[in-house]
């Protein structure tokens, strides 16, 4: 009886920063543009002054930056604040997003059903 408990434990807490994770702070954001502005002086350094082969590595870093930036940024803007998943729309229904809000729309006369203001940060 004592294993089962020992390991459901240890699962929660494996499980439990992998979730608290799953969301980009600004602070990362913050970071990312951060690296980008480096790796952007580095190239123009390697520009001025390196090699061939510098300047090759000095733009592959500069976009591993900016696409790292732009996977935590996509990441932020589709993060569902809601707890709770949405019901599945019904036939001839569709859900769109509108800014920051998402819109449950009738797909044969466009008009708006149901509005879910704020639904994305």
């Amino acid at each position: 009886m004592k294993k089962p408990i020992i390991a459901i434990l240890a699962a929660a807490t494996l499980i439990t920063p992998i979730a608290a994770q799953a969301h980009t702070s600004r602070g990362e954001l913050r970071r990312d543009r951060q690296e980008i502005r480096e790796e952007t002086r580095d190239l123009r350094d390697a520009q001025r002054y390196g090699t061939r082969a510098d300047i090759r590595d000095a733009r592959g870093e500069v976009r591993e930056a900016r696409q790292e930036y732009r996977e935590d940024l996509n990441d932020r803007r589709h993060y569902n604040t809601r707890a709770n998943p949405l019901p599945a729309p019904r036939y001839g229904t569709r859900y769109v997003r509108y800014s920051r809000d998402l819109l449950l729309i009738n797909t044969r006369n466009g008009n708006v059903i149901r509005a879910y203001r704020g639904f994305y940060r």
